[in-house]
């Protein structure tokens, strides 16, 4: 009882962490307004008119088209994005001898995986709408629309060479008594084509009307604001309740367990 009652304070603590920051989100989400890009352009320009260029700063949310001219090439699938992550893992066994308190020695085989080599990268676009286009910047953008284009598992074919698609390393000998079974190669990108809602800071402050990091929040996804709201909220009530039952019956386990042990 007493190892299943820290378990389950163990769980506690992570759904609570999980409450707040949902409930987190959704405070800064209601910050960010739904608007179009004329209306911004509109309010920027008539901010520009009574205190000049570089005064406007709106927290909004925006959904549109991204364009993007030179479009980033994701190195395992080569598709067309806005943002790419890929990883490659060596898969490997090796031999595992253990020798007790009394001197007996047993084998045994173990499997695990090594990341060789992980890489992201995201570049800025124009999101496009009826009204407008706007610049959105990609430092700093929470990337929220991907999707996997990879997850492929290559046995070894001899030698330290490896790739697939554009991708390619040399990579090390095992150590010790590892032996190769082979490669995985894991990718997820956010495409190109789409539309998406980006929520962040808007301001001219650079000179020309932009969205980027500087606010609470800054997040591409393809759920409109108003869903993204609903799904925090539902993740938030559930966690909320579980992370209260989770307290009382943890607790309960914890003093049973550690007065019967």
């Amino acid at each position: 009882m007493l190892v299943a009652g820290i378990i389950l304070l163990v769980l506690t603590a992570i759904f609570a962490v999980v409450h707040v920051v949902q409930r987190r989100k959704i405070g800064h989400l209601l910050t960010a307004k739904q608007s179009t890009i004329g209306e911004l352009a509109n309010s920027a320009q008539a901010v520009a008119g009574e205190l000049g260029g570089g005064g406007f700063e709106e927290m909004a949310a925006l959904t549109g088209a991204a364009q993007c001219e030179t479009p980033l090439v994701a190195p395992l699938s080569g598709r067309p994005c806005l943002y790419y992550r890929m990883s490659v893992k060596r898969r490997y066994e090796e031999d595992v001898e253990r020798r007790d308190s009394e001197g007996n020695v047993t084998h045994s085989t173990n499997r695990g995986t090594e990341t060789m080599s992980t890489q992201s990268e995201g570049i800025g676009f124009a999101l496009v709408d009826a009204s407008g286009t706007l610049p959105v910047e990609a430092d700093g953008l929470d990337w929220n629309a991907q999707i996997e284009t990879v997850d492929r598992f290559e046995p070894q074919q001899g030698g330290l060479n490896i790739g697939f698609g554009r991708f390619s390393m040399t990579v090390s000998s095992p150590v010790g008594r590892r032996r190769t079974l082979g490669y995985e190669y894991e990718e997820h990108i956010v495409p190109v084509d789409g539309r998406f809602t980006v929520v962040g800071r808007v301001s001219d402050r650079n000179g020309a009307l932009a969205m980027g990091r500087g606010g609470p929040i800054f997040t591409l996804s393809r759920q409109t604001r108003d869903e993204q709201i609903g799904s925090a909220k539902g993740t938030a009530q559930w966690t909320g309740i579980a992370s209260g039952i989770g307290l009382i019956v943890g607790a309960i386990l914890t003093i049973v367990g550690a007065i019967v042990g």
